[in-house]
């Protein structure tokens, strides 16, 4: 069997699958800034199936990085393993490799910038409704007077300041 290539096929499928998620990101960021909660919902479910298939090939390669690497212990034995290539091979798979790691980065970066975004959104509402009802001391109540707790998908505010 040529783990290496099996290796380097699915990375490539990796790879492609990673690169749908950057643009639906950006969808998702503005649909959250825009407040267009049916796009919203329907981003995430398309960025979860993304999620999901990419979860399945990390999982194949895994189970092929084993078989592949099981002869070369240490801390990188994905790179022990393709020292041992032939140069166009080796080019290929480490690149390939590269590049699956440089677009899960550019992912989860992106990823951290808009629950950083949601963070300080929600704090900022937090906040915008402690100072409208100071008496309540950030807590919010039901119509029927029970204290319920803070829920941020909508607010409504019947005030003018």
């Amino acid at each position: 069997m040529d783990y290496s290539r099996d290796v380097s096929l699915v990375l490539q499928k990796e790879a492609e699958l990673l690169e749908q998620l950057p643009p639906l990101q950006v969808q998702i960021r503005e649909a959250v800034i825009k407040r267009e909660w049916a796009d919203y919902q329907k981003l995430m479910e398309a960025a979860g199936r993304v999620g999901s298939a990419v979860e399945a090939l990390e999982a194949e390669r895994e189970v092929l990085f084993a078989a592949l690497t099981g002869e070369y212990p240490g801390p990188e034995p994905f790179y022990a393993h393709a020292a041992a290539l032939p140069r166009r091979e080796r080019e290929e798979l480490t690149a390939r490799y590269r590049r699956v790691k440089m677009i899960s980065l550019q992912v989860k970066l992106s990823n951290d910038l808009l629950m950083e975004y949601l963070r300080e959104a929600r704090a900022a509402v937090a906040g915008l409704l402690e100072s409208a009802y100071p008496d309540r001391r950030g807590r919010l109540y039901s119509r029927r007077g029970v204290e319920r707790e803070a829920d941020m998908r909508s607010v409504m505010v019947n005030r003018i300041f």
